[in-house]
């Protein structure tokens, strides 16, 4: 069966290929410059394409699920995960737009939100994602009432300065990590929420249910 995953998977390689490099912009000047990017990407494309038949050779044949495999659905997100890791050269993108295939591959994610965690995925770097994974790990481990947690002050203490010293962060960039996530929906700023504003912004910090589904996605959830 592993041999037929993999087969099926280059046949979609090469399908997707054709749809996505095959528009390139007509009557351009530049036409050198459109030939030399489309042959990047094919060159990118079918790299990824070589990976995943090597990391397909990990996975118990087992485990895979071929029916979803052969689905118009997993033909769909193929395809867009393709067309996202083709256009970027972060190798950390890449990694993590491959993970999400080989998740769906064995456990396929059920939302109506993919394609809108895709772009997500796309747009944030994995410092952010390691902050967000914080504030999940944060709020799994130690519930209690987050309102009381801001008033005593508690909240700002673990927010700001774990995650700072944690990542190793200058707080601007953290700062400025933290306020493209919020402004994504994936945390929420309590200190706003709760307070009008009153209280310094981005200080006090929580994951969102969005958030949370986001990195379920990402990662693989368990539970799914």
């Amino acid at each position: 069966m592993d041999l037929d995953v993999k087969d099926h998977l280059e046949q979609l390689g090469v399908a997707s290929a054709r749809a996505l490099l095959s528009r390139t912009p007509v009557g351009v000047a530049t036409d050198t410059f459109f030939e030399y990017q489309t042959q990047v990407k094919l060159e990118r494309l079918y790299r990824i394409i070589e990976e995943l038949r090597e990391d397909i050779e990990s996975i118990d044949p087992k485990k895979i699920n071929w029916e979803h495999l052969q689905s118009e659905e997993f033909s769909d997100l193929f395809e867009s995960i393709l067309r996202r890791a083709v256009n970027t050269a972060a190798e950390e993108k890449i990694r993590r737009f491959k993970k999400i295939l080989m998740n769906e591959m064995t456990r396929p994610y059920k939302s109506d939100f993919k394609e809108t965690f895709l772009d997500i995925a796309y747009r944030i770097n994995e410092d952010q994602i390691q902050i967000l994974k914080h504030f999940w790990n944060a709020k799994n481990g130690c519930e209690g009432d987050s309102e009381q947690r801001v008033i005593d002050g508690e909240g700002t203490g673990v927010s700001f300065k774990s995650t700072a010293d944690l990542q190793g962060f200058e707080e601007a960039k953290y700062l400025f990590y933290v306020q493209d996530l919020v402004s994504k929906s994936l945390l929420l700023d309590e200190a706003v929420a709760l307070f009008g504003g009153e209280i310094k912004p981005y200080t006090n910090l929580r994951i969102t249910p969005f958030g949370e589904e986001f990195l379920k996605f990402i990662e693989g959830s368990p539970d799914q």
